[in-house]
């Protein structure tokens, strides 16, 4: 086996339903996906970096971009599990999980991530960030997290939890996409058992929870965004030109 301390993976998929072919569209010189393996390679405490997909136009792109691209099979029904089949030749501590789609995340919020998961070893990680905007809390494309004291997730959610049923404002987080998991969690996720609510809210974290697996919460500095539609796919290239301008 292969041997690295922290693996970063992104999986990509083609066959979005609200925005088709979303991980291969345009931004800066290079496909969305492409963004966000930068991202893993700049930062200081990921040691390899690789894509993992069923797509021969993603492997393509891979090769173009000299990143490295892995085939994965078409049956893996999320992420997660594509990245269990790209992390089974590497021996490592760390796996990220860190999602085609959200381009914006950066280096330094990367490694803050890792610098959790290796000094505190949690079973799984993921970032939060601080969500005011009451039109964001209301988009079901704007997945919201409720913490535990001990800084671990209670629940995630599509609505906007938590309900402030008083009316007024509420504090909320949202979901960033992007996971680390200790690898012995991340070799046992095929495994899990069904979760009902997952399959409501189509949000394979709740699976985790669902199983007794703690995910620790890590507010990050950086303020990314997912692409799930053309008006997100839009907004990302006004801010990629007004970063580079």
């Amino acid at each position: 086996m292969k041997a690295c301390r922290v693996l970063g993976v992104v999986p990509v998929r083609l066959g979005s339903s609200r925005l088709p072919g979303k991980a291969l569209l345009p931004a800066g010189g290079m496909p969305l996906f492409a963004h966000v393996a930068r991202a893993l390679e700049r930062a200081e405490l990921v040691d390899q970096v690789v894509v993992a997909t069923d797509a021969e136009e993603v492997l393509a792109a891979c090769r173009n971009l000299g990143l490295e691209g892995v085939r994965t099979a078409e049956t893996h029904r999320t992420g997660s599990e594509r990245c269990v089949e790209a992390a089974a030749p590497w021996d490592c501590k760390v796996v990220l999980d860190a999602q085609g789609d959200w381009p914006e995340i950066s280096p330094a919020d990367i490694d803050r991530l890792v610098e959790v998961m290796l000094e505190e070893e949690p079973q799984v990680g993921t970032c939060v960030r601080p969500l005011a905007d009451q039109e964001r809390a209301a988009d079901p494309n704007v997945v919201k997290v409720v913490g535990r004291a001990d800084g671990r997730a209670l629940y995630f959610s599509r609505a906007p939890i938590p309900f402030a049923r008083k009316g007024g404002g509420v504090e909320r987080l949202r979901h960033v996409g992007i996971y680390a998991f200790r690898r012995d969690v991340l070799d046992g996720l095929p495994s899990l058992p069904p979760c009902p609510a997952a399959e409501a809210e189509g949000l394979e974290q709740l699976r985790f929870l669902y199983a007794g697996i703690d995910i620790r919460l890590v507010e990050i500095a950086g303020d990314p965004w997912g692409i799930e539609t053309k008006r997100d796919y839009e907004g990302f290239l006004e801010r990629l030109g007004g970063r580079s301008g």
